[in-house]
């Protein structure tokens, strides 16, 4: 069974500030029922290169929700799986946040957007279902002005945000939406991660 290290969000609970990872489990859930195995990633590991290396990975996770560009233990171990899997040639899907996240690493721009928290956007592309819908559950995005460098745009919606892309070596991915949040995870999106993943 292929390994899939995910990301996760790290979070100061209560008055005590504890320290926390958090994971939809509605995530680990579905690559498990895709035939992978979840690993979860401490956010604050310092050894989390060695960590990674001891996995032996098949590919990675950038998980969704948090602020992404927070500079905090999280946005640090990210950075070292975005350069790990550049060095080791190993493939690496960003959602949402963790779309957000390949952008601003490849130099690309945020901006504030609307109507894109708890909604549903048609989606465009060439490799796209004619009359593919998509959930969406953020405020920040991209346009084409704003993509990171050797980033490629393979759909928008219809107000030209992106909502799904690769980059140009086709190890990095990015779709601006959930598939652990549908009822029911659509084809599309099952044949999309098991072709990244392969």
């Amino acid at each position: 069974m292929k390994k899939i290290i995910i990301s996760q969000r790290f979070d100061k609970i209560g008055k005590f500030k504890e320290l926390r990872d958090n994971l939809d489990v509605r995530l680990t859930n579905l690559i498990l029922k895709l035939g992978f195995l979840p690993i979860l990633l401490p956010a604050n590991s310092k050894n989390i290169l060695r960590y990674i290396d001891e996995i032996s990975p098949s590919g990675i996770i950038l998980s969704g929700g948090g602020d992404p560009k927070k500079k905090d233990e999280r946005y640090n171990s990210e950075k070292k799986l975005l350069n790990f899997s550049n060095k080791k040639k190993i493939p690496l899907l960003g959602i949402c946040r963790g779309a957000q996240r390949i952008n601003i690493h490849f130099k690309g721009k945020l901006k504030k957007i609307k109507n894109h928290v708890r909604k549903k956007h048609f989606i465009s592309g060439p490799s796209i279902i004619r009359g593919l819908k998509v959930n969406s559950y953020h405020d920040l995005g991209f346009d084409n002005k704003m993509l990171g460098k050797k980033l490629k745009i393979l759909a928008t919606s219809s107000d030209g945000i992106v909502k799904y892309f690769k980059h140009e070596n086709n190890l990095f991915f990015g779709i601006m939406w959930h598939p652990e949040r549908d009822r029911k995870v659509s084809y599309f999106d099952k044949k999309l991660i098991k072709k990244i993943f392969k």
